[in-house]
């Protein structure tokens, strides 16, 4: 069973590693290409695929696997897809199938943030009060992200909001929805232990967590 988990890491840590190259050769091309704009995008959006191991780092969790791999879909779908070859023209739920799944899986993230110190009992406060916090971690991000859409557009000539504010509030909305049910699945896992999601991201967690320990003890003898 452990093995089957690893091979499966492996391969999802494959297929982010082949997107954030996609993303890297598209960058490049652009700089040889002299299109400064897309490349000054690219290397944002290759900056923001490695968000997963910041945040692991920072805050000293262990996220599982598909965080990267989510992150790394989720920017090349934006950047390459969408802006590259202009997804968002030729599809037009493409925007908001993005910014649902970045809001849903943004605020996973942060309720396992805040689970991890609840479960230590470094932070104590009703099942609510978690739901709530994730809520708004996840409708802040994609707050600021609107910011950064506005910002590209106003400055550097993108169309991330093609359609301005009926595209940014449409965005917003999504985000909200998404944030809602993160925040939904971490309620009912802290309430009554009812959601068979979050539990299956929290035992790859602590998984993934043992196969570092146990490599990190092997390295040390």
């Amino acid at each position: 069973m452990a093995g089957g988990r690893q091979r499966v890491d492996r391969i999802e840590l494959s297929i982010a590693v082949v997107l954030q190259l996609g993303i890297l050769i598209v960058t490049i091309g652009s700089r040889v290409e002299r299109a400064w704009l897309t490349a000054f995008a690219g290397a944002v959006v290759l900056l923001l695929t490695f968000a997963p191991a910041i945040i692991e780092r920072k805050l000293r969790l262990t996220l599982p696997v598909e965080f990267t791999l989510v992150t790394c879909v989720f920017l090349y779908a934006s950047f390459i897809l969408g802006e590259v070859r202009d997804f968002y023209e030729r599809i037009w739920w493409w925007d908001l199938a993005l910014h649902g799944l970045s809001a849903l899986t943004i605020g996973v993230i942060g309720f396992l943030s805040i689970y991890v110190f609840w479960m230590t009992r470094r932070v104590r406060v009703a099942a609510g009060w978690i739901a709530t916090i994730t809520f708004a971690i996840a409708v802040s991000v994609g707050t600021v992200w609107e910011i950064f859409e506005f910002l590209m557009d106003w400055y550097f000539g993108f169309e991330m909001q093609s359609s301005g504010h009926l595209d940014t509030m449409t965005d917003l909305i999504i985000n909200a929805i998404g944030a809602a049910i993160a925040a939904a699945f971490g309620y009912f896992y802290v309430y009554d232990k009812d959601s068979d999601i979050v539990r299956r991201m929290l035992d790859a967690i602590a998984a993934r967590r043992d196969r570092m320990a146990k490599t990190k003890r092997k390295g040390q003898r």
